[in-house]
């Protein structure tokens, strides 16, 4: 074990602790990262980059079928295969190494550890423990929040990061959450092809908006073919080769992959 002093320790290389240790770098101060996957977080790689790359496609072609002069040009359809590898080239094939001549330019060092606080401004990395003169910046992020549903954690649901980064769309998907994320997926895996059913508790998707808002959001997915149903709570959740959604009032779900969407947790852990 050894130990090494840093003016400041950031744990988290996502956008949060990326800004902080550059900023902090070009204030003169010696910084360090520790993070354990890859350097631009969850939002670069699993969230706002690839689901963006997923949606675009389909939106663009609407558009074009859109614009007068224009719509005759529009006489094919969506090339999955193809939508999918420009999504694998926004998110670098999950390879970050295109990220790290910023972090050596800078003067900042990356341990590729997972990091834990082990006492006052004292973090532990791997069989290193690192000190801190001045501060230690906790820029951990958020995991998807799996519910306490019965049967939900064996049947290996799907998160945020197994639906932005599979490699082929699933004949059948549920969404379970009708938040942003929710309703993002539902609609870009709508386009590519999937079969796809949203279940939300709530009455109205995107609750926190206003509920007109909410409400064209489910006429819109609606007329491109989702099942969209609202007040719907899932009870039990088995998978054996496809996965049954239980519903608490109305006929279940049979899907081939469930993605759960209804909200996120800190990563504490």
């Amino acid at each position: 074990m050894s130990e090494r002093t840093f003016d400041v320790i950031v744990i988290g290389a996502g956008p949060a602790g990326e800004v902080a240790a550059g900023r902090l770098a070009e204030a003169g101060e010696t910084v360090v990262i520790v993070e354990p996957e890859l350097v631009g977080g969850e939002c670069a790689y699993w969230a706002c980059m690839p689901s963006k790359a997923l949606l675009r496609p389909a939106e663009a072609l609407a558009e074009l079928k859109r614009v007068p002069g224009a719509a005759g040009a529009a006489t094919g359809e969506l090339d999955v295969e193809a939508v999918l590898a420009r999504r694998d080239e926004v998110i670098h094939d999950l390879d970050d190494s295109s990220q790290l001549p910023f972090l050596e330019d800078a003067g900042i060092e990356l341990v590729r550890e997972h990091g834990k606080l082990d006492g006052e401004k004292r973090v532990r990395a791997g069989d290193d423990v690192l000190l801190a003169e001045k501060a230690v910046i906790v820029a951990t992020g958020s995991g998807a929040l799996i519910p306490p549903i019965d049967g939900l954690d064996e049947a290996e649901p799907w998160t945020n990061r197994e639906i932005t980064t599979t490699k082929e769309a699933p004949a059948r998907l549920a969404v379970l959450g009708g938040g942003v994320v929710g309703v993002e997926m539902a609609q870009a895996w709508r386009t590519l092809g999937s079969e796809v059913t949203v279940i939300e508790a709530a009455d109205s998707l995107i609750a926190p908006e206003e509920p007109f808002a909410g409400e064209q959001v489910a006429e819109s997915l609606r007329e491109r073919g989702v099942d969209v149903r609202l007040g719907a709570k899932a009870t039990k959740v088995a998978r054996n080769g496809e996965v049954t959604i239980e519903l608490e009032e109305g006929p279940a779900v049979v899907v081939d992959e469930l993605v759960v969407a209804i909200g996120r947790r800190p990563h504490t852990d």
